[in-house]
């Protein structure tokens, strides 16, 4: 046993991060939060934590690695820095947990205020940005999807035993009344969860019934909106696909969201929405990779009037083999193409004419050309030009893709070398802070469940990794000015 006085002010450093943390946080405006506290005419306000305190052991949290609650809750105790911010009295992992969860309005403005506070010092111009995505895996494991009618069952139980605990309610003694509440509770969050994921379970199997009819969706029993996605590593596991739009200038992230989809197909426009919501303006310019660059993406960014850079990517080239098996000889590109007839011509010396023009949507159209139907049966090539398993009336086609106007500038501003250049700074921004808030943010896999709270959760660490980055260039610039003025 020690008796000892402890000065809480001498537990760190004057210049320790935690007291960075909290001094920044002092200054932001956390109205939103104490709204939902203070009390009011005619009703007393509710006993709570300081969210200024909350907010800066999260921030601090997660610069340290830390994403458990629980784990917050130990360090309380006996490491300094948080035994500082709490001024050594000890928080529960539920207020801890509850508070990261809850108040997204408030959340999304504190981010919004810390840019704002960033670019008054001229660390975000929005004049370029990255976006790219990267896969950080759910709070669910593989074995909870389950298909439609076993969803059905679970949740047929799940609902009889919720009723069964509610008439056993008033016959329980009061000592046992914070436990059947507890056990209550957990039970209406199971049928709640199993009714979710019934309901994402139709939803996956209405979208997909048009494009493959054996499809048979499933959903996770614990986390119905997390979808099973391909990582890095090349195995598929439960995940969400976080998007972040990152400022060149200095790295710091302006935006995150974390989405169900697999690909980032469709995410342009989304984000450059997202930022014009959130901070009142688009990027003047924005840097993605392959999977984002598409006739959609470059409608998109040409219709909100941001130059985009990305890198096209070719669907089919040129090979000894297509998929069809064809050789060389008898492949799409050896086809002669005549503008003026608008006609193909085969190898064989075949005239293939326009039967039909399919629109793609984003002003794309597919031009259709056929070769007559005798001229194809008693072809001598008909063994090299038609698929190995082809039926006796197969006629060869040949499509022409005709792009949009802005689909044909913008190939031709990737083909210069400044369009290259800017390009080729997109991997040194764009996935430094993936790397960061997984391996030094500690958000490999999410804590919480539900896209609204990994979302959260996901905001959480990038406003983090923006204030560690944010001290960084101070120190950096302080160090600087000094060894001017000395100089």
């Amino acid at each position: 046993m020690v008796l000892r006085t402890v000065d809480v002010e001498l537990l760190i450093d004057e210049d320790h991060s935690a007291r960075s943390i909290w001094e920044l946080v002092g200054r932001l405006d956390l109205s939103l939060y104490y709204a939902q506290i203070a009390s009011v005419e005619g009703r007393a306000g509710r006993e709570h934590t300081d969210p200024q305190l909350l907010i800066s052991l999260w921030v601090y949290a997660y610069s340290r690695g830390i994403s458990s609650a629980r784990e917050m809750a130990r360090r309380c105790e006996y490491e300094p820095a948080f035994q500082w911010l709490c001024g050594l009295e000890l928080i529960s992992h539920r207020t801890l947990s509850g508070f990261r969860s809850d108040y997204k309005a408030a959340l999304d403005d504190l981010f919004v205020q810390v840019l704002g506070m960033m670019s008054a010092e001229g660390l975000i111009s929005m004049e370029r940005v990255t976006l790219d995505g990267t896969k950080i895996k759910a709070n669910a494991s593989g074995n909870t999807f389950r298909r439609k009618g076993k969803i059905e069952a679970h949740l047929a139980l799940a609902r009889e035993q919720v009723r069964i605990m509610e008439e056993q309610a008033a016959d329980e003694a009061k000592q046992a009344k914070r436990q059947a509440s507890a056990r209550r509770r957990a039970a209406q969050q199971r049928a709640s969860r199993l009714e979710a994921a019934l309901q994402e379970v139709e939803r996956l199997q209405r979208e997909k019934k048009e494009d493959r009819d054996s499809f048979v969706a499933r959903a996770s029993s614990t986390d119905p909106e997390a979808h099973v996605m391909r990582n890095g590593e090349g195995g598929t596991v439960p995940s969400y696909n976080v998007q972040l739009v990152t400022d060149t200038t200095h790295g710091l992230l302006v935006n995150v969201e974390a989405t169900t989809d697999a690909i980032d197909y469709r995410q342009l426009e989304s984000a450059l929405n997202r930022c014009l919501e959130t901070l009142g303006c688009r990027p003047q310019q924005i840097v993605a990779d392959g999977d984002y660059t598409n006739h959609a993406s470059v409608h998109a960014a040409s219709t909100c009037g941001v130059d985009f850079y990305g890198s096209w990517q070719a669907s089919w080239k040129p090979g000894e083999r297509d998929a069809q098996g064809r050789s060389a000889a008898f492949q799409a590109s050896a086809f002669s193409y005549h503008a003026k007839l608008d006609c193909f011509t085969c190898p064989a010396g075949e005239t293939l004419a326009h039967r039909a023009i399919l629109n793609r949507g984003n002003g794309v159209r597919t031009h259709v050309y056929r070769a007559p139907k005798n001229a194809c049966r008693t072809c001598a090539h008909r063994g090299e030009c038609a698929p190995q398993k082809s039926r006796s009336e197969w006629v060869r086609s040949i499509t022409r893709l005709e792009e949009p106007a802005e689909t044909i500038a913008f190939k031709a501003k990737m083909e210069t070398e400044n369009a290259q250049r800017i390009y080729r700074q997109r991997s040194q921004i764009a996935e430094f802070p993936h790397a960061w808030i997984k391996e030094r943010c500690g958000l490999k896999q999410f804590r919480c469940r539900g896209r609204l709270k990994v979302g959260m959760e996901a905001t959480w660490a990038c406003l983090s990794y923006n204030l560690t980055r944010w001290f960084r260039i101070r120190i950096k610039r302080t160090a600087s000015n000094t060894a001017a003025a000395l100089a």
